[in-house]
């Protein structure tokens, strides 16, 4: 068999094996599969009598479809015999009914479930779903999402139960960015979301993305997003001082500790601390102190236009559905009254306590790295004897 042919072929069983995987409906397969045959007419035979290195029932049921639509003796003969080996194999089915159709019909697949973890300071986190498909053990499509560049890793893996329970626990959660359940639908919204972000940043989507949505297809969510709101609702932490005032506390904790603006953001306001600590012009330590506090309500305003405001909303929204997952019901509710405030414009006089917070903290850490640069630098002149 000539090398590219058999590399197509290699190519179209896969998508099929991972569509019956998925437990993609058979109408749907069978389209992709007369598509194929109709662009490459030479690969009919070669991919019927392939099939056979498939032995499922659905390969028999789809087999049977395509004998059903098709007029060609040679391909009708083809199917025959493909049929006939998968007999052999131990795949028994019954023949077909009077209008033609497979009689054999699937189970349908158990409810799925799924998991989130937290988001780390870049926007990432992830994304877990599982479903039991039947007579075929248990699907898990694991991801990592962010709110940044959509779909930054996607895998399908089958497993047994037991072996997906153990893939839970050793999954790249952590105590401090634990993975939690969460609503199947609501995991599937959060994959279709930073699919969504992928195509408009023209990235192309991973293998298998198209099957899983496909396999999915019965999963929807209709609520409202985030999922938070399902649990508090924002008139019970809007408008409560006490409440946004916790907030700056929450970067003593985990996920929130970890959380900082990246150097592009806030480096030039750093810079222009460091600048005012070093100036040569003596300053009273009022007027310093009033310098770099304008430097920091300037960044504020800067570093935190609308869409960058929406983006730490969302990414306190969804933290705080673990908070609560993980018994931190004060601080869940804390992290959702920073996520209301930040629907208004931040104040330069009276900024939201979380996000004022984040930008000290992150450049409190941008100039301590420099710092310590700066003394590696001084360290290394120096000639030993």
């Amino acid at each position: 068999m000539d090398p590219a042919v058999k590399e197509r072929l290699d190519q179209i069983l896969g998508e099929i094996a991972n569509a019956q995987t998925l437990g993609v409906p058979l109408d749907e397969v069978q389209k992709k599969v007369s598509s194929s045959v109709k662009e490459e007419p030479h690969l009919t035979i070669h991919l019927i009598e392939a099939l056979t290195r498939i032995p499922q029932l659905t390969t028999a049921q789809l087999l049977t479809a395509m004998m059903a639509e098709s007029n060609e003796k040679e391909v009708v003969k083809a199917i025959k015999r493909s049929l006939y080996k998968l007999r052999q194999k131990g795949i028994m089915w019954e023949g077909k009914t009077a209008d033609k159709k497979p009689a054999f019909s699937p189970p349908k697949p158990a409810e799925p479930e799924g998991y989130l973890s937290a988001i780390d300071s870049t926007g990432s986190r992830i994304i877990i779903l599982g479903r039991s498909i039947p007579m075929r053990g248990l699907l898990a499509v694991f991801s990592i999402l962010s709110d940044q560049e959509g779909i930054q890793q996607f895998t399908v893996t089958q497993f047994s139960k037991k072996e997906f329970r153990e893939f839970l626990k050793s999954s790249n959660s952590s105590a401090d960015f634990p993975a939690v359940e969460a609503p199947s639908e609501y995991c599937l919204h959060l994959l279709k979301e930073a699919a969504a972000l992928s195509r408009s940043l023209s990235k192309p989507l991973p293998q298998g993305y198209s099957e899983v949505e496909r396999g999915f297809s019965d999963v929807t969510w209709d609520e409202p997003a985030p999922l938070i709101y399902q649990f508090i609702r924002e008139d019970e932490v809007k408008d409560l001082p006490h409440l946004l005032k916790d907030s700056a506390g929450l970067h003593e904790i985990m996920p929130f500790a970890a959380w900082h603006l990246g150097e592009q953001e806030i480096g030039k306001y750093a810079a222009q601390i460091t600048e005012v600590e070093q100036s040569r012009i003596v300053l009273r330590l009022d007027q310093k102190e009033a310098r770099i506090d304008a430097i920091y309500r300037d960044a504020l305003q800067e570093v935190f236009p609308e869409e960058k405001r929406l983006l730490w909303k969302r990414r306190l929204e969804e933290t705080a559905y673990i908070l609560l997952r993980t018994g931190k019901d004060r601080e869940a509710k804390a992290a959702l009254s920073a996520a209301v405030d930040l629907k208004k414009p931040l104040s330069r006089i009276e900024p939201n306590p979380f996000i004022w917070h984040l930008l000290l903290k992150s450049i409190k850490i941008l100039l301590e790295s420099d710092q310590e640069e700066e003394e590696e630098k001084k360290t290394s002149l120096i000639i030993a004897p």
